[in-house]
């Protein structure tokens, strides 16, 4: 089975409340498609928590969306990209989530309404301001 790996981003996570239909869509299709997996960094989640308090709570009440953690090594990736002028933590930490990776050899693609924050990062991005 294909399976279609999706990182979703700060700005998406705050669409979400905002009633975005694109953003929407995605959460449907995962629950009713399971080769549709929705990953969400946890950088993410806390700057969009911290622009709307309750976003986090809604985030994990989303059976759909599976949080990613930080390890050590995640850490300095993060770290590092946030050298770059303009990464945000969450953005960084978005573009190595959607990296490739022994688990995903292929990596994701990143599912933002913000596609002009990954200029320059080589991240695949889907756009759903389109």
């Amino acid at each position: 089975m294909i399976q279609h790996h999706l990182v979703i981003d700060q700005p998406t996570l705050l669409a979400l409340g905002s009633g975005n239909r694109n953003a929407s869509a995605l959460i449907h299709r995962a629950y009713r498609d399971p080769s549709t997996k929705l990953w969400v960094p946890v950088l993410c989640v806390l700057e969009a928590d911290r622009e709307r308090h309750g976003v986090a709570a809604h985030v994990g009440a989303l059976e759909v969306l599976n949080a990613v953690d930080l390890t050590f090594s995640d850490i300095l990736a993060v770290s590092q990209l946030c050298a770059s002028p303009g990464l945000t933590p969450g953005i960084a930490h978005a573009v190595q989530v959607a990296a490739p990776s022994f688990e995903h050899p292929e990596g994701a693609i990143v599912a933002t309404l913000a596609p002009d924050a990954y200029q320059g990062t080589g991240t695949r991005v889907m756009d759903l301001n389109k």
